[in-house]
């Protein structure tokens, strides 16, 4: 079998810049979006890196994501902002929250900015170097109201998104970098091995009656089955917490969550 053709990370941020830019976003979001994306499968999460290329394209090409203006202030306080994000580029919008955030960290200790109507944030991990190399521990966590996929602990009725949550933490060297979800998988993970025919290792999915299944076609079954939270059969209320708490920064910090009219495939977020 021949070897996998191999690119530059450069090569890829200036090919995934130009596709973006092609589509309708302008340089400097489009540049942010692809940078996120490459660094995303840098760190090793590829199902949040470049395989998020092609969906943010079609969001593009379909209206889904706004190319142009500026996220909306709702609320401007020294230590805490609430923006709306209109549906802009996710990445676009982390990356502007991160230079909001900065300054105001510097001079008070701490700041946190929530966004609603955020579009989709891509890798966590791939924005926390930014608050560590100067110096700050950065929390990053984000939920999707438009998408359930995740059931509470004892039911079978999916409620929630993996809802990740995400940690940079500074050390004297290396930093600690924390990426993990409220759920024992994720939708990505999932959509992949259903479209290769292939199933979990564990059984980390529940059928839509509640038995506990390692084949992610029970998505696709009528009615549709869900991830388990993290720790699941055994132990998933304490994943269905985690998700509550993230529910309660991004949504609820936010102002706007699951009781609101669905936007479309997006975020809210919540950094600090």
């Amino acid at each position: 079998m021949a070897a996998p053709e191999r690119f530059s990370a450069v090569e890829l941020k200036q090919f995934s810049t130009q596709l973006l830019q092609k589509a309708g976003l302008p340089l400097e979001p489009a540049a942010s979006v692809a940078s996120t994306l490459v660094d995303g499968d840098l760190l090793g999460h590829d199902t949040h890196g470049l395989a998020l290329l092609a969906p943010y394209v079609k969001e593009i090409e379909k209206g889904g994501m706004t190319t142009s203006g500026e996220p909306e202030v709702v609320s401007d306080r020294p230590a805490a902002l609430v923006w709306d994000g209109r549906r802009l580029p996710g990445p676009w919008l982390v990356h502007k929250g991160i230079d909001a955030l900065i300054p105001r960290a510097r001079e008070l200790g701490t700041a946190s900015l929530a966004i609603h109507h955020s579009h989709h944030i891509a890798c966590l991990a791939a924005y926390l170097l930014r608050a560590t190399e100067e110096g700050f521990l950065m929390v990053l966590s984000s939920s999707d109201p438009a998408v359930h996929s995740v059931a509470p602990f004892g039911g079978t009725r999916a409620v929630f998104t993996p809802n990740p949550i995400a940690a940079g933490i500074p050390t004297s060297g290396t930093p600690f970098l924390v990426d993990i979800s409220a759920s024992i998988t994720t939708n990505g993970m999932s959509n992949r091995l259903h479209k290769a025919g292939q199933q979990f290792e564990e059984e980390w999915l529940l059928d839509a009656q509640g038995n506990a299944s390692r084949d992610p076609a029970v998505f696709a079954a009528d009615p549709p089955g869900t991830i388990l939270p993290l720790g699941g059969l055994s132990a998933g209320h304490k994943g269905f917490g985690l998700a509550v708490l993230i529910e309660a920064l991004t949504g609820g910090l936010s102002g706007f969550g699951r009781a609101d009219p669905p936007a479309g495939w997006g975020a809210t977020v919540f950094m600090s």
